[in-house]
């Protein structure tokens, strides 16, 4: 009697622990698949994403185009590929993962979403990582008949700043007036004058367009000679064209540009004694070329530098007591600070 009983006690214990097996076989057979493709070695962004998605009680399957040299190029058909119920991948600027979503059952594709986190530095991989969990979490345990294994109790993520929402940047600037100062040389011709330069310009297309430039002088320059000195006042008018290039999201520009002028020169002279002092004047024609860059300060505020060169082809020669005391205009160069208002 005891023998027979001992043996109906084995045999239920064998039975249940085969319908347990049986039960542990099953419910692992039910858990729905997540494909995860790890595009580096030792991905802690990676690594992290599939802690999270475990702990929902999903089966995680990794796919590492590093080891095999085969790359993903479609997150949906690499997760048919794998009979998996979603797919994620991180995004090429690694600030985020790309999540796929396939109907349970008919397999066909429910959800495609970017999960980023575009904040200048770092990205917050924990905060990404939760929330791709929260959403297969809602997307596939919401409708699927598996219950979800309950998460074991993690400390809460240290609090993050709310996401902020950057202000687009403004568009190129298509026109504007520049008001420049700074000192006008040509070697040859004595102490550089000190000028001021007004340029209006605007976009005709694409990158290029048309601009007028007007300089006038706000301190002479002289040339001393042994007849004596003259202050040379030197006028320009011209019209260019230009090229720009603007990064609006950087907040920095540069133009280029090249025209023609013409000149106006005068030389007011004050000669030594017993010679008799003269004012002379003489008008050119004159080449030249342009060079800006900046900054914008504010939407519609710029500061920048200029530099200019040119040449007057056939020169303007200052003369004391008809004898030449130099020439002006081979070449003329400038540089200048500028104010710059644009509009957009």
């Amino acid at each position: 009697m005891t023998a027979a009983r001992t043996a109906l006690v084995a045999a239920a214990l064998l039975s249940g622990l085969f319908a347990a097996i049986g039960n542990h076989a099953v419910a692992a057979e039910s858990r729905l698949r997540v494909l995860i493709v790890i595009d580096e070695s030792d991905d802690p962004f990676a690594e992290r994403i599939r802690a999270e998605v475990s702990a929902l009680g999903l089966e995680v399957v990794a796919v590492e185009p590093w080891r095999t040299g085969e790359p993903v190029e479609s997150l949906e058909a690499v997760g048919r590929a794998n009979q998996a119920a979603a797919a994620i991948r991180m995004v090429a600027s690694r600030k985020g993962v790309e999540v796929w979503v396939a109907n349970q059952p008919t397999g066909r594709s429910l959800l495609r979403q970017l999960i980023v986190d575009e904040r200048p530095g770092t990205p917050n991989e924990g905060l990404v990582a939760l929330q791709t969990a929260e959403l297969l979490r809602t997307t596939l345990l919401s409708r699927s008949e598996v219950p979800a294994k309950p998460s074991p109790a993690r400390a809460p993520p240290p609090p993050t700043a709310p996401p902020q929402i950057a202000a687009s940047p403004p568009p190129p600037a298509i026109g504007g007036l520049q008001a420049g100062a700074g000192t006008l040389f040509s070697p040859g011709a004595g102490v550089p004058a000190v000028q001021i330069w007004i340029s209006a310009n605007r976009i005709v297309a694409g990158p290029f367009g048309v601009a007028v430039d007007v300089s006038a002088p706000l301190h002479a320059g002289t040339l001393s000679g042994p007849e004596g000195s003259a202050r040379i006042d030197a006028w320009l008018g011209g019209a260019a064209l230009f090229l720009r290039h603007e990064r609006p999201e950087k907040g920095v520009y540069a133009t280029a540009a090249a025209g023609l002028a013409a000149i106006r020169l005068n030389a007011a002279g004050s000669a030594s004694a017993p010679l008799i002092a003269s004012t002379q004047s003489a008008t050119a024609a004159a080449v030249y070329a342009r060079a800006d860059g900046g900054i914008d300060v504010t939407r519609w505020l710029r500061l920048g530098l200029r530099l200019a060169a040119g040449v007057v082809p056939s020169g303007i020669d200052v003369k004391f007591a008809g004898n030449d005391a130099g020439t002006w205009g081979r070449p003329f160069l400038a540089g200048l600070v500028l104010l710059d208002l644009a509009w957009r």
